[in-house]
C-alpha cells in the first residue's frame, strides 16, 4: 500500500502510530492491536475508494471509526451472550427450565462458531446476526448491495448450521427453538 499510495516508510510508520494511538484511547489495551489491524485490513481493501475520495484523511476516520463501532458492539453481543447463560444458570434468577437453559448455552456457543467462519460470512453474521446491524446497513458499511449481504448472511448462517451439528446434536421443538442439545466427543471444531 506505501508504494502505491506514495507514503514513504517515514509518513507510513507516522500514520501507523498515530491510528494506533487512536484506537488505544478508545478500546481495551488487549484489544487495541486487533482493531488497528483491522482498520488497516480494511483500508487495503478498499484503496481504491480511498484514492477515489475527495478527503482522504476524513475517509479514513470514517473507516477507524465505523471499525470501533463493530468492535464495541460485537464484544457488547457477546457480553450479552455470557449474561444469558449466567442468568440460565443461577437457578433462583430464572425458575429451572431445561429448554431456556439448553437454548442459552447453544447461544453462548453460537460467538466462538461465528468466529471460525470463513472471511466474508463471519463478517455478516457478526454485523447483523451478533452486533444488530440491519442487512441494508451492513451491506451499507461493506460497500456490497443489499442482495449480496442477504445472500452472505444466508451463506454464513447454513456454514454455522453445518459446523454446530458437526459438534452437537440439538434437539429443537416444532418452532425451531432449542429443548436440549448433547456435545458429541472431539468432534468440534471450536471449544465453548
Amino acid at each position: 500500500m506505501t508504494e502505491q499510495s506514495g507514503l514513504d516508510n517515514g509518513a507510513w510508520s507516522a500514520f501507523e502510530a498515530g491510528l494506533r494511538a487512536y484506537v488505544r484511547r478508545r478500546v481495551d489495551p488487549a484489544s487495541a492491536d486487533d482493531v488497528a489491524g483491522d482498520v488497516l485490513l480494511r483500508l487495503v481493501r478498499h484503496q481504491d475508494a480511498l484514492a477515489a475520495a475527495k478527503n482522504p484523511s476524513a475517509w479514513v476516520r470514517r473507516v477507524a471509526a465505523n471499525t470501533l463501532a463493530d468492535h464495541h458492539r460485537r464484544r457488547a453481543a457477546e457480553q450479552r451472550a455470557v449474561d444469558a447463560l449466567k442468568s440460565a444458570a443461577e437457578p433462583e434468577a430464572n425458575p429451572p427450565d431445561s429448554a431456556n437453559q439448553a437454548a442459552a448455552e447453544v447461544a453462548g456457543c453460537l460467538v466462538p462458531f461465528v468466529r471460525n467462519l470463513p472471511e466474508p460470512y463471519r463478517e455478516a453474521l457478526l454485523l447483523t446476526d451478533i452486533g444488530g446491524l440491519t442487512q441494508m446497513a451492513a451491506a451499507d458499511r461493506l460497500g456490497l448491495s443489499v442482495s449480496g449481504m442477504k445472500s452472505r448472511v444466508q451463506r454464513g448462517r447454513a456454514k454455522l448450521k453445518e459446523a454446530l451439528l458437526r459438534c452437537c446434536t440439538i434437539e429443537v421443538d416444532r418452532r425451531g427453538g432449542v429443548v436440549d442439545y448433547q456435545r458429541r466427543a472431539k468432534r468440534c471444531d471450536t471449544a465453548c
